[in-house]
């Protein structure tokens, strides 16, 4: 909370000392530019802080602008304005989350095909602004735009655009310090990661584009009154690009970045525009230098020196509230599935039961489906065939965030965490996701959430309690450990468990032989491995699951299973 204030503080000194040297016109232009800023700073959160481009951000200033123009001029002077306006700015916001909805819904990676849409909508944007000449003025605009109310002076520009910076920076700033941002961040480094601890991520990106098209609007209301005039151009690609350009040159990673990158290059390009006829060349010529040499933009140069600085969380921890789950124990049935990957038939008429607490390894040669059989129970297999139960109920195509929220975690072979982020923040978005409501992740004191079960953990992996460092500084092990502390952290009732011990040296595979025993005790789950290191096999195995060309070949303790001789004439296992 102080660090907050403090930012906040300094900025307002910082906008209250700024025109002092300045004279009116030079403010003036400084105030245009602010707004600009504010829209920028929708690119950053959208592109540096969860992870995907949008190009057609001034479509939403445009909208503001328009919105703007339109309830000034018909209700000048009018109470209705204090309603109206704000309305205006809000309605790109419901737009871009509504928009954010369609398109994330079922891509877990959207890249290019999401830009690419927000660059043709934009383009459609400016083509209705520019033909719907009754309502928009066409190509030359809504024109005679009032100023707001008592506001009208010429020289009120630079201080209502300073406001407004002022209070979208300290909004930003909470928001990206609150859990919500560390979950933007996280969505940006690993969606697979971050819908198996329980988050919506399309709800969650939605919720950030929809936050940059509020910032859209507020800089569209806002330039209306302070231009008087609203074109197409203000919906159009020019705007949208030069967003781009500004936020990656400030550096769109940080809060400060686009806002900084908006009011140097902005107002560097409005001193070339009538002095130097190559100007667009020269900035062409800087992005492409910021963008190849640079890529965190000119802030990047001071972020190591931030972030020694940061503080640390302050305050006692705070117990993180019982994880709540629905009855029906952690029983897993597979009836009659059938999976395929194109012409490959994965699962042929799998039938098998995970109906007891305990350790069941799922052993097979490569290819025989096991990973598949995760994959499917978890949502990320669509099954052609057959039907899979999960503490009494109907699971089969229940997307993975809904899996997770029933009591299911899941570790990866490979380990899947959150590179950028810190150890601390990883443990944390496992606690979160488990526990927290949407409304909680605006709430700074979350970072301070702790369990006895972490606790715990901690005491047995001592670089856990280590939080400041990077979970992608950790060793391969530590990664591994890391993960699985991740998934325990959630407190589950069924915990997934893909090869745990891959990479490790036989030291690190008893340690965690030692976690998932202790585990299966501590919390009482259903504990599920799959593992071809047979003697790990044999010292945790309760019951053995054997796999073969998708069809279960033989289940059983782990002395049956040596002995079958259906299993010995397909698979040997092996160890390390």
């Amino acid at each position: 909370m102080g660090s907050w204030l403090a930012h906040s503080a300094a900025v307002a000194v910082v906008l209250v000392l700024l025109p002092l040297g300045l004279g009116d016109f030079a403010a003036y232009q400084l105030a245009l530019y602010f707004l600009y800023a504010i829209a920028a700073l929708g690119v950053g959160l959208c592109w540096g802080s969860a992870g995907f481009l949008p190009l057609g951000q001034a479509m939403f200033v445009g909208i503001g602008g328009y919105l703007s123009g339109l309830a000034l001029i018909q209700f000048k002077g009018s109470a209705l304005l204090l309603v109206l306006l704000p309305l205006a700015a809000l309605a790109p916001g419901l737009l871009a989350f509504g928009l954010g909805l369609i398109l994330f819904r079922g891509r877990r990676e959207t890249g290019p095909y999401f830009a690419l849409i927000t660059l043709a909508l934009s383009l459609l944007a400016f083509q209705i602004a520019n033909g719907w000449n009754s309502v928009t003025g066409g190509f030359n605009g809504l024109k005679g735009i009032p100023g707001l109310p008592g506001l009208d002076d010429f020289s009120h520009a630079y201080w209502i655009s300073a406001a407004a910076l002022a209070v979208v920076i300290a909004a930003t700033s909470w928001l990206s310090k609150a859990p919500a941002g560390v979950l933007w961040r996280a969505v940006a480094q690993n969606e697979r990661r971050v819908a198996f601890l329980g988050f919506d991520v399309t709800l969650t990106k939605a919720a950030v584009f929809g936050l940059s098209g509020v910032l859209g609007g507020i800089a569209g209301v806002l330039y209306a009154p302070q231009q008087n005039l609203v074109t197409p151009q203000l919906v159009g690609f020019t705007l949208s690009a030069e967003l781009v350009i500004w936020a990656a040159v400030g550096g769109r990673g940080s809060l400060y970045g686009p806002i900084l990158g908006t009011i140097l290059i902005g107002v560097l390009t409005a001193e070339l525009r009538n002095t130097f006829a190559y100007w667009e060349v020269l900035l062409a010529i800087i992005f492409i230098v910021v963008v190849r040499w640079a890529p965190q933009g000119l802030v990047g140069f001071a972020l190591p020196i931030v972030e020694r600085l940061r503080p640390r969380p302050r305050g006692p921890a705070r117990e993180a509230p019982a994880r709540v789950l629905p009855g029906g124990g952690a029983a897993v049935a597979f009836e009659g599935i059938a999976a395929s990957a194109g012409p490959v038939q994965i699962l042929d008429g799998l039938t098998l039961a995970v109906d007891h607490p305990g350790i069941t390894c799922l052993i097979g040669p490569n290819g025989a489906g096991k990973t598949s059989c995760f994959n499917l129970l978890t949502g990320e297999l669509p099954a052609a065939a057959g039907s899979v139960r999960f503490a009494g109920r109907a699971i089969t195509g229940l997307p993975p965030t809904g899996v997770t929220r029933l009591g299911i975690a899941r570790k990866f072979q490979i380990p899947n965490v959150f590179p950028g982020l810190s150890v601390a923040e990883n443990l944390n978005l496992a606690l979160w996701g488990a526990r927290a409501r949407a409304r909680d992740l605006l709430k700074l004191r979350l970072h301070r959430w702790s369990s006895p079960l972490l606790r715990e953990l901690s005491e047995r992996y001592p670089f856990l309690a280590e939080g400041r460092n990077r979970a992608g500084d950790l060793s391969h092990g530590e990664r591994q450990i890391l993960e699985l502390a991740m998934a325990l952290a959630m407190e589950p009732r069924l915990l997934l468990l893909d090869e745990p011990c891959a990479g490790l040296s036989p030291e690190e595979t008893h340690r965690v032989i030692d976690v998932i025993r202790w585990a299966r005790r501590r919390l009482g789950l259903a504990i599920v491995i799959i593992e071809h290191d047979m003697s790990l096999v044999k010292e945790l195995a309760d019951r053995v699951l054997v796999l073969h060309q998708g069809k279960l070949l033989a289940a059983g303790s782990i002395a049956e299973i040596q002995a079958d001789p259906a299993v010995r004439a397909v698979y040997a296992g092996g160890t390390k």
